[in-house]
């Protein structure tokens, strides 16, 4: 039992944390830009790039959807699985708004910062089960099916204000209360596959799940220097705790609750932006750090565990994790072709944060190559945008096998599109 709560610990930490599952850019212009906006921040996204450039803005209300396709595969040689991923589409409705008042601006957003997920089909994984005989024994779990999927979506309920100071700096604040939720189903090994007595022996034969939520609270500071034709810009978002709770179910062990300690990393964004030919062009670049190395242990308590026949108790867990900090480097240009129509295109640079020895196919974490395009056209008060990218994630061999991660060959692309509306008022 104690086997499997570690392993449903550390899928739950890469659920929250790994790169394959952040919406790498938040809104449709932002992404047609490759996500290098922290310095431009010139639309109501910027209650999450970058608060200080509300500062300044028409005042204006954006409604603006992203939808997220992942495309994994997962082959492992030794146990024939040559398997891939079911195609599911993870959309995200999200709403902003900034209101300027002389030197201040107000901002209130929400929205996604993070969603994603992964399934696949069980008769793709079934010989994780082993074989159907061993000498004169039988597989009693043989053939038998798992459902693979986890899902998670952060909520971000955001109050933002920013103060215009001799127009060319300003600063910016926002609170960021986070909602999490999160599922997951996988198999696990708990049982001797040819006696069905307790006791792992490297072959799946129960079925897991686990379903929790909580509330995390965070802010983000920032500060936008605008010289007309350039900005310079710079945004810190604290780390943020989530307290979670729910179930986790295992098969043949019962239910019990759950409570996980859960922390999100702090992030930090440094930006360039230039405006040439009267800006009509802007170019722009990031460099935007997660924090991935503080993160150190994980704790949880598992409600009502049974320790021994008839005794039953709440039993405290802890995880240390190894991931390191991750460095993305993103880049941007934007081209108004005339008042009503700018096209958009950029690359980012998004490295893998979690190390061989944790990864599986429910959580992919790649290092990736990412080319975006995207566009405006305005109509009088109206502006619609669309933004799309595709991500190239590197093929990773995992050679080493742990107690937390599944060997073999990894590999995951990722199409995602941004469709938004703004209205100034």
């Amino acid at each position: 039992m104690k086997k499997i709560i570690t392993a449903l610990l550390l899928v739950l930490s890469l659920s929250l944390m790994a790169n394959g599952l952040s919406l790498n850019s938040v809104g449709s212009k932002a992404l047609g830009m490759g996500g290098a906006f922290v310095a431009l921040a010139d639309d109501p996204t910027a209650i999450h790039w970058n608060p200080a450039g509300m500062a300044g803005q028409k005042n204006s209300a954006l409604l603006f959807m992203t939808d997220v396709v992942p495309m994994p595969t997962y082959e492992m040689e030794m146990y024939g699985v040559d398997a891939e991923g079911i195609t599911n589409h993870y959309i995200s409705p999200n709403l902003m708004a900034v209101y300027n008042y002389d030197k201040f601006a107000f901002g209130l957003g929400v929205y996604v910062p993070a969603g994603l997920g992964s399934e696949w089909d069980g008769a793709d994984l079934t010989a994780f089960g082993g074989p159907a005989a061993y000498g004169p024994y039988t597989n009693l779990f043989a053939g038998e099916e798992y459902d693979w999927m986890s899902e998670i979506a952060v909520f971000n309920v955001s109050p933002a204000v920013a103060y215009s100071y001799e127009n060319f700096l300003k600063f910016g604040v926002a609170l960021n209360a986070y909602y999490g939720m999160f599922q997951m189903k996988r198999g696990e090994d708990m049982l001797n596959n040819f006696t069905g007595a307790q006791g792992a022996d490297g072959m799946l034969d129960t079925q897991t799940e686990m379903d929790i939520d909580g509330w995390g609270v965070g802010a983000t500071l920032s500060m936008l220097l605008d010289y007309g034709w350039y900005n310079f810009g710079m945004t810190y978002k604290t780390p943020v705790t989530v307290d979670m709770g729910g179930t986790m179910d295992v098969d043949r062990a019962g239910e019990y609750g759950m409570n996980l300690e859960v922390t999100w990393p702090a992030w930090a964004g440094i930006g360039l932006a230039f405006k040439p030919f009267n800006g009509k062009m802007v170019v722009t670049s990031d460099l935007q750090i997660t924090n991935w190395k503080e993160l150190e242990t994980l704790y949880a308590e598992i409600l009502g565990m049974m320790v021994a026949p008839g005794v039953f108790m709440d039993v405290e867990q802890e995880m240390h994790l190894s991931w390191h900090d991750a460095v993305q480097i993103r880049f941007g240009v934007q081209y108004s072709i005339n008042d009503q129509i700018s096209v958009r295109t950029g690359y980012y640079f998004d490295p893998a944060p979690a190390p061989d020895k944790t990864l599986n196919i429910l959580f992919p974490s790649s290092t990736n190559h990412a080319y975006t395009l995207g566009g405006t056209y305005k109509v009088n008060k109206f502006s619609v945008d669309m933004g799309m990218e595709y991500l190239f994630g590197n093929e990773r061999n995992v050679m080493i096998q742990t107690s937390e991660n599944m060997p073999g060959t990894h590999q995951m692309d990722v199409f995602a599109y941004s469709l938004g509306v703004k209205y100034d008022f």
